[in-house]
């Protein structure tokens, strides 16, 4: 399966690296996806809504296969993004220093 994921936005919330998009071979879209640090590595939270007994998936994989594609998917998007995000921190001008305001005022 083609799975396109973009990342929406990186950040440094708790366990939650990144929130992501995906689209599956160009027709179905999933937005909500979050990239979270886990105990046994990364993996991908779904959207979910707060039922009765905790909370309950929206949509989600159904084979651990899609679930480990989805993952790695993710995880490369975060990578390549936290790259993009450097590099271009790095390529921005330092700020023109100001000069200090050495004049003595008379009074």
């Amino acid at each position: 399966m083609k799975i396109d994921m973009k990342v929406q936005s990186l950040e440094q919330e708790g366990k939650c690296l990144a929130r992501l998009s995906a689209t599956l071979d160009d027709c179905f879209a999933i937005r909500g996806l979050r990239l979270m640090e886990g105990k046994n590595g990364l993996f991908v939270n779904f959207p979910s809504y707060k039922g009765r007994s905790g909370y309950v998936d929206i949509c989600f994989p159904t084979t651990a296969g899609l679930r480990q594609q989805m993952t790695e998917a993710a995880v490369t998007a975060y990578h390549q993004a936290l790259e993009h995000h450097q590099t271009a921190a790095q390529a921005q001008p330092e700020p023109p220093r100001q000069k200090a305001d050495l004049s003595m005022q008379m009074g």
